[in-house]
């Protein structure tokens, strides 16, 4: 098929290689930089889009930067994603697209959005929400191995929209071959799905985490134990992200609760958990900063990008902790280095670590992997308290 790609970015850029593999592929961004060696990349929007069967949308719906999550965020006012880049894209794919192109946005909105946006353009009978449930650093393989998918209409069930589904369904099958469950519904279904599955990610990091702070409170108990039972109770929680450990992080899921928590003032719904999510998320890993800075010793963290195997520090909890212990406790913070003299390690990622510490050395771990029985240092898990609680 005849594809084109809009926005190269993290998601798009990715994405978009895999499908070169299938089938040919245009591509556009504003950064003429990008370089692909499998991606036809055009440098005009009419070139890009011509001829093209299936136009992709890729483009960021930012927050300022100051929405991150690498700082404290939840003082600040709840708002909306930034959809200037998306009516834009969809201007242009209006513009010079051929009139028959079914349009499959890919980037983040949320719910209640793109029905007033899509209606105003004239574009509802051709156009699809299906945004993907991928994680920056592991883009390519999360996309051909979906667990679910969304493909959202301006109505469903009608005809027309019937054949696009299939026409989507068809192109994802000649490049995933797992046994994905796909829902196919109206745009303001697919826009739940997406957000909601985002900030229940983050809800289930939280209360992850609210437990070791309150083992790392009361003593003598071990959090992965008391996780380790919970994991069982299938109505409430699987296994995944149900680790306590370090905070929520990346690129889309702080924000996404900043954006909901936003959504809830604008519907009146009398609660918000997500900034409360956000809240927690802070004064978390304002405690693993406060752990670190009781030791007289240089602090060091293991582990900066927001998750291993990857350089990205998108909503790095890292950086967070960081930020606590060089705004409260006015200690600097130094990462992924080993000194030869004693220091104080946060081991902020869930892997093998086998440095040769220096005698002296303290070191918190986070996910309680590493031997507490280790020669010439003392190892911390964080969350298991031995000692007595402290007085109240």
């Amino acid at each position: 098929m005849n594809i084109a790609m809009i926005g190269l970015g993290k998601l798009g850029l990715p994405v978009a290689e895999v499908m070169a593999q299938h089938h040919d592929v245009r591509g556009y961004d504003v950064d003429v930089n990008i370089r692909s060696s499998t991606v036809d990349i055009k440098l005009s929007w009419a070139e890009a889009v011509r001829h093209a069967q299936i136009i992709f949308v890729a483009v960021p719906t930012p927050h300022a930067p100051e929405y991150g999550g690498e700082t404290p965020s939840s003082h600040l006012e709840p708002k909306d994603f930034d959809y200037t880049a998306l009516r834009s894209a969809l201007i242009n794919i209006r513009t010079w697209a051929p009139h028959t192109a079914l349009i499959v946005n890919i980037s983040t909105v949320l719910p209640g959005t793109l029905r007033p946006m899509i209606t105003e353009l004239g574009l509802s009978h051709r156009f699809c929400y299906n945004p993907y449930l991928i994680a920056m650093g592991t883009v390519a393989q999360d996309f051909i191995h979906p667990d679910i998918m969304m493909l959202g209409f301006d109505q469903w069930p009608t005809d027309q929209h019937q054949s696009q589904a299939n026409t989507l369904t068809e192109f994802y099958n000649s490049i995933q071959h797992n046994n994905k469950h796909i829902t196919v519904g109206t745009w303001e279904e697919c826009e739940c799905i997406k957000i909601f599955h985002n900030t229940y990610i983050s809800a289930k990091v939280t209360i992850a985490n609210m437990i070791q702070d309150v083992t790392q409170s009361i003593g003598h108990a071990n959090p992965t134990v008391i996780a380790e039972s919970l994991r069982h109770a299938d109505r409430i929680t699987s296994a995944e992200y149900m680790e306590p450990g370090m905070g929520d992080g990346g690129p889309c899921h702080p924000r996404d609760n900043i954006a909901l928590s936003w959504l809830a003032e604008q519907l009146n719904l009398g609660y918000d958990l997500f900034h409360d999510i956000m809240k927690a998320r802070e004064q978390q890993a304002a405690k693993v900063a406060d752990a670190l800075c009781q030791h007289d010793l240089p602090v060091i963290i293991m582990g900066r990008s927001f998750k291993p195997n990857t350089d990205l520090t998108d909503g790095s909890t890292a950086e967070l902790v960081a930020h606590y212990c060089e705004t409260v406790h006015h200690r600097t913070v130094m990462y992924d280095t080993v000194s030869d003299q004693p220091a104080v390690y946060l081991l902020a990622h869930d892997r093998d670590y086998a440095p040769t510490w220096a005698p002296g050395s303290v070191i918190i771990d986070m996910y309680r992997r590493h031997p507490r029985d280790a020669k010439d240092v003392e190892v911390l898990w964080y969350g298991v308290r031995d000692a007595e609680p402290p007085p109240q």
